[in-house]
């Protein structure tokens, strides 16, 4: 039996560092939000939902024919983890088996990686698969239902680094070499080529 599942895309931050806002960036006849946008729906695993922060407006206008819902987490300024709480809080309200947690600013994503991490934790049943990057590892990541609670109680920006500590024992992972390569600095935009 297909599991239920939401996926929560985290495009709250105000790119900072980089200036404008990187959900907007061009890439791939479309902007990267979109691409990962695209990428999701195509996957076909569950609703979506977009936690909105920073430039909200913008990307609001830019999304409204993609089938996603959005949701605004206020505290964006605070960290990831908020994001990841808001959004979470958002879908916790239907009787779902998890949620994957995807970033808005990974170029090197795709539907795939969902399938993978969907079928890894049907092998496993872990609470927590995560995507093994070449330097570390993070987001996509599945959560189970049973740690709704826990995510909705996320601070600051560490993201869900503490429940992936928590669990470490019982975590799986999933390849994604090039996940660690995000949008951040003009130096990144290289990945955008």
């Amino acid at each position: 039996m297909q599991k239920k599942i939401a996926i929560v895309i985290i495009a709250a931050g105000s790119s900072s560092r980089l200036g404008q806002a990187k959900q907007l960036l061009p890439y791939k006849n479309t902007f990267l939000l979109g691409y990962v946008l695209e990428e999701c729906l195509a996957a076909k695993v569950g609703d979506i939902i977009v936690v909105l922060g920073a430039n909200r407006v913008a990307i609001a206008s830019k999304i409204q024919n993609f089938e996603c819902r959005t949701c605004y987490n206020p505290n964006w300024a605070t960290g990831m983890g908020t994001s990841i709480a808001c959004g979470i809080a958002e879908v916790a309200a239907n009787p779902l088996d998890g949620a994957i947690i995807v970033l808005s600013d990974q170029p090197f994503f795709d539907r795939t990686l969902l399938h993978q991490l969907l079928a890894e934790q049907s092998l496993t049943n872990a609470p927590i698969v995560a995507s093994k990057y070449q330097e570390g590892m993070g987001p996509p990541a599945f959560f189970a239902a049973s740690l709704f609670p826990e995510l909705q109680e996320l601070q600051g920006d560490v993201g869900a680094k503490p429940l992936v500590k928590k669990y470490f024992d019982e975590l799986a992972f999933i390849p994604f070499p090039k996940g660690n390569l995000d949008i951040d600095t003009e130096a990144d935009l290289v990945h955008l080529v």
